[in-house]
């Protein structure tokens, strides 16, 4: 039986470890972030990897740092046959990558070598792709650089937003990555290296990419709300108070820049080219509500301004 240690972090993680449960590749050693706070009142929580190996009652490891003298010790004591890493959250070291007899393999969620990266689900929709997938790779020292071994294509929804994608690219992942490992492990899993470069990054996401910008097309702030949607979600301004906005569509027609046009029951809002339509939307300190519960509860007029 092939010694596998699994190293992963979030709700994507975890269907790949079921998907490892599911096929008897079960790791020895799961490795993940330390715990850490979260909400208003800065709660100690578990990364959901962990919650998963400890409900399997398997080990779960938490390194500050993955590369480290004594990590590299430890890994190097396990003599584990494969390395699966899986959304962990740190660049493994030349040494780190080395420990594992037949290599470490990584689960990516974008067709490599495009969307390299942190983000490459909300990328992907944030920049209006129609396609994207799953990689498998053998990792190296550079950023989801390493040579490919199997890839799967899906189509992207008109109106998906990136939870509803990443739902769908983690199942898609669970055959991937199971076909992989049975490939590495009979020796027969092929190689195709990579360019260089790649036609586009996906960098972590920060706060400054947010704010919707109403000098943008409507089709560009609509791919924006469903990219960051739900987590983190994008916004604007009203009243003088945040608006988050969760599900919008690009309309044609034309208003000035952030001003407000009621049809009937819809919410429009100008931009630099064509309406967006607000769908569902959360103001500040209240729950998410229909764009018509918007315009009722808080009586918006038309040609009041979104900043």
């Amino acid at each position: 039986m092939a010694k596998i240690i699994f190293m992963g972090t979030s709700d994507f993680a975890c269907k790949s470890l079921a998907a490892l449960e599911g096929a008897n590749y079960l790791p020895e050693l799961i490795i993940t972030r330390p715990d850490s706070t979260s909400g208003r009142k800065r709660r100690l929580s578990m990364p959901p990897v962990k919650e998963w190996g400890l409900a399997k009652g398997l080990p779960v490891w938490q390194p500050k740092n993955i590369n480290s003298e004594d990590s590299v010790d430890k890994l190097i004591s396990m003599s584990p046959d494969i390395l699966v890493v899986v959304a962990y959250g740190h660049i493994l070291s030349k040494r780190v990558l080395s420990i594992p007899s037949l290599g470490a393999i990584n689960v990516h969620a974008s067709l490599l070598p495009d969307l390299r990266g942190a983000a490459p689900i909300e990328w992907a929709i944030m920049l209006g792709y129609k396609e994207t997938g799953v990689t498998t790779m053998f990792m190296d020292e550079g950023m989801d650089t390493g040579d490919i071994i199997l890839q799967q294509a899906t189509l992207i929804g008109p109106h998906e937003n990136s939870g509803q994608l990443r739902e769908r690219l983690a199942i898609i992942s669970q055959q991937l990555l199971q076909n992989t490992i049975d490939l590495v492990l009979q020796g027969n899993a092929p190689r195709q290296p990579q360019p260089l470069t790649c036609h586009q990054y996906a960098p972590t996401l920060d706060r400054a990419i947010e704010p919707l910008d109403w000098s943008l097309a409507a089709i560009t702030l609509a791919n924006k709300v469903r990219g960051l949607a739900p987590i983190p979600g994008s916004y604007c301004e009203f009243r003088g108070k945040r608006l988050k906005v969760y599900k919008a569509n690009g309309l044609p027609g034309s208003a000035p820049k952030g001003e407000v046009v009621i049809q009937g029951k819809r919410l429009l809002v100008g931009t630099g080219e064509g309406l967006l339509e607000l769908i569902e939307v959360q103001p500040a300190g209240k729950n998410i509500c229909t764009a018509l519960d918007f315009i009722n509860g808080y009586h918006i007029q038309q040609g009041e301004v979104f900043l």
